[in-house]
């Protein structure tokens, strides 16, 4: 009697996700940017606007390395680091005009690194796919969506 084994769920998404970064970084690199610098950008454009922990909690980051992460993309004009108008003894993170066109830039390039890992699925696969991993992230407070700055930036 043959017994069958089935992967696991957590190493399905473990592989797929080290095989999508590595698609990722080699579809920006070219562009001078890095996985975590690129994740950071995205983040950053989504929020709007972010205090360095609540960027670092967004994207999944630990802070001690989003840190470093921000003086580089500081040092480059990518992101633009500013008082708060209410506590100036707090920072506030937004994408710079540099930072924006660069992410321009990137989004052909993932779109193709991502249609390429997808490409087994149709729209409405793909579509269900983003849709259940959106509730996961959801579930764990990653990755905020655009319709959850209002919520990210109001607490």
């Amino acid at each position: 009697m043959a017994t069958t084994f089935e992967v696991s769920m957590s190493t399905l998404l473990a592989a797929l996700g080290r095989d999508a970064t590595a698609r990722v970084r080699r579809a920006i690199r070219p562009l001078g940017l890095g996985a975590q610098q690129f994740l950071v950008l995205s983040q950053l454009r989504v929020l709007g606007e972010a205090s360095q922990a609540e960027l670092a909690d967004a994207a999944g980051v630990d802070r001690s390395n989003l840190a470093t992460l921000v003086n580089e993309l500081c040092d480059r004009g990518l992101v633009a680091r500013t008082r708060h108008e209410l506590d100036r003894r707090r920072y506030v993170l937004r994408l710079s005009t540099a930072g924006e066109r660069l992410l321009l830039r990137t989004d052909g390039a993932v779109a193709a690194a991502e249609d390429d890992l997808l490409s087994p699925l149709d729209a409405t696969r793909r579509a269900q796919l983003y849709a259940l991993l959106r509730q996961l992230a959801d579930g764990v407070d990653l990755c905020p969506s655009g319709d959850d700055t209002a919520r990210t930036t109001a607490g």
